[in-house]
């Protein structure tokens, strides 16, 4: 049996007797409300078991199923299977034994127990269910393992990082220096050159000034200072 008819023959079965254990055996409101005879109650109880043990089936052949070697069915899966079908085994002997106890027994006498007995069948019924279905998740191959994340080097700071830190600022100290000494000796040329204009200029205005006072014939007092102006200096009489 494939895991699809599994599948689906176990949960028809388990919903089926689920509707007929809350009808006629907890709580069995018409059979205690004088609607429904003791005996009917008695005879849907045994069917309620016989299908309870009846969905065993499937897990069984699914465990026969899954248990050859070259299914490499991981071990936990198995031992799921396994349990869960003797759960619903027993699910079913419990409620049979307890409607079959039952005809001798009033309630009045072995109610409580009786009902204790029908909830733990309950009980283990909903465990065989949980176990059937839960060992096709532990038959699922496991999840590839994540990659591990690229941790990136963390720089610790000790004296070579300190002494490479000490020797790029003292390098660009240098170059600003540099750069200050090059724009200073760029400024001063301009500034003789400066200089240097109004000297030629005063320079070749003395020349001319001293051609047109050769040129030109003292006379009078004007000679006398003439003379006088030009004792420092070069002067001629003409």
């Amino acid at each position: 049996m494939g895991r699809a008819a599994a599948t689906a023959v176990h949960l028809t079965l388990s919903a089926v007797a689920g509707v007929l254990y809350f009808l006629f055996v907890l709580p069995r409101w018409w059979e205690l409300m004088g609607d429904t005879s003791h005996t009917l109650g008695t005879v849907l109880r045994l069917v309620t078991a016989a299908l309870i043990a009846l969905a065993a089936l499937p897990v069984a052949l699914t465990l026969v199923r899954t248990r050859r070697p070259e299914m490499a069915t991981p071990e936990v899966a198995l031992r799921l299977r396994l349990w869960s079908a003797v759960a619903h085994v027993l699910a079913g002997v419990l409620i049979a034994g307890a409607a079959i106890t039952e005809i001798w027994l009033s309630l009045d006498k072995a109610g409580p127990w009786l009902f204790g007995v029908y909830g733990a069948a309950a009980a283990v019924a909903i465990l065989g269910i949980g176990a059937f279905y839960l060992s096709f998740v532990a038959e699922q191959p496991p999840a590839p393992p994540k990659p591990p994340k690229e941790k990136k080097p963390r720089k610790r700071r000790g004296k070579k990082t300190d002494e490479a830190s000490a020797e790029e600022s003292a390098d660009e100290t240098e170059g600003a220096a540099e750069e200050s000494a090059d724009e200073t000796e760029a400024d001063e040329p301009a500034a003789p050159a400066a200089e240097a204009k109004p000297a030629e200029a005063a320079a070749e205005a003395e020349p001319a000034e001293d051609g047109a006072l050769r040129n030109k014939r003292p006379t009078g007092k004007a000679s006398h200072r003439l003379r006088r102006r030009n004792r420092g200096g070069v002067a001629t009489d003409e």
